[in-house]
């Protein structure tokens, strides 16, 4: 049974210096991660999990959003674009736009969703960062232009530069029906998935910081080029029957490996208790830590059962995300890895 084993403040000092790597990498091991299996069904509101926006977000947004526009409940979240008759409030609409308080990495993300069909419109999902936060500004969206709802728009932004915007045919009108829309985002391109299945692939200029799930319905405002002129008809409605994110990938994409005459049995993986005892000595502690910091620096390399050991969230790589999980345990911050 592998114990914890915990030093004086000098050693945790030695350990929070050195999440100053695990930040120049883009890993943010201080705010709220989300690393593992995620599902939302909007059964009902949790406000531990989802917040619902409170303020504007001016530019092209031609509306207000507010908590009154989200509906959540019997398994669907509805934002709902509507007049505002407060002549003291800048926008004459209002709408709804409903986000995750945690962030999230690579992986694969999901909605099932029907939007909103009307000129002038925008129903999305998509993951967001940006200066609010402390970050460049990283989006990857999934995006529905009222006036076309038989086409879904992807695009995506690193550190405020986008242009990557691409316009798929549906088959179908995303208005009438609900289905599923998703992309897979890696460190080097992004799958975008329909119903399950893969439609395009986007490389160059792939957004790197972790970001919030968000989804917002909203009219646009001197974008009449791209939206077409919105005419001012409410209420409009964008419909959502749940979110999920696999912080592996697109589920479907797991290998098959082909038979061979002579099949080698796998090795035996390390049992689950021995997750980051890299030293095998029954105790996890700085000199784990150490180990591991050694090899995402390259000084060092482990041996292969070191490297099961080390790789920490199962995700199939050795990297900052695997330092942080373990720095967090040693720090009793968490009490397992949660994989």
């Amino acid at each position: 049974m592998v114990k914890k084993s915990f030093f004086s403040f000098i050693l945790v000092s030695v350990l929070l210096c050195t999440f100053i790597f695990a930040f120049s990498a883009n890993v943010f091991s201080s705010r709220p991660m989300t690393t593992t299996y995620f599902e939302s069904d909007f059964s009902s509101h949790n406000a531990n999990i989802w917040e619902k926006a409170d303020w504007d977000n001016g530019d092209v947004f031609n509306c207000m959003w507010k908590p009154s526009q989200v509906a959540v409940g019997n398994g669907k979240m509805t934002l709902t674009l509507d007049k505002d008759n407060d002549p003291s409030h800048e926008y004459p609409y209002k709408s709804g736009e409903y986000r995750t308080t945690t962030y999230f990495g690579f992986g694969y993300f999901e909605v099932r969703m029907k939007a909103a069909k009307n000129p002038g419109i925008v129903s999305s999902f998509f993951t967001y960062t940006g200066p609010w936060d402390g970050d460049p500004w990283d989006e990857i969206d999934i995006e529905f232009l009222g006036k076309d709802t038989t086409m879904v728009q992807f695009n995506w932004w690193k550190d405020g530069n986008g242009n990557n915007e691409y316009l798929h045919r549906l088959g179908f009108d995303a208005s009438q029906s609900f289905n599923a829309y998703g992309f897979d985002w890696k460190p080097n391109s992004i799958d975008f998935y329909v119903n399950g299945v893969k439609v395009y692939t986007g490389y160059g200029n792939i957004p790197q910081t972790p970001g919030k799930i968000m989804m917002n319905l909203w009219p646009g405002r001197n974008v009449d080029d791209w939206l077409a002129p919105y005419d001012g008809r409410t209420p409009l409605v964008a419909e959502y029957e749940y979110v999920r994110y696999y912080p592996n990938g697109f589920p479907g994409n797991q290998p098959t490996q082909p038979p061979t005459q002579q099949p080698t049995p796998p090795p035996t993986p390390p049992p689950a208790t021995n997750k980051g005892d890299l030293n095998e000595d029954g105790i996890i502690n700085t000199n784990d830590y150490v180990i591991l910091r050694r090899y995402i620096l390259e000084i060092d390399f482990p041996n292969q059962q070191q490297k099961q050991i080390a790789d920490i969230n199962n995700d199939g790589e050795i990297n900052t995300m695997d330092a942080v999980l373990l720095s967090r345990y040693i720090l009793e911050i968490i009490d397992n890895f949660d994989i």
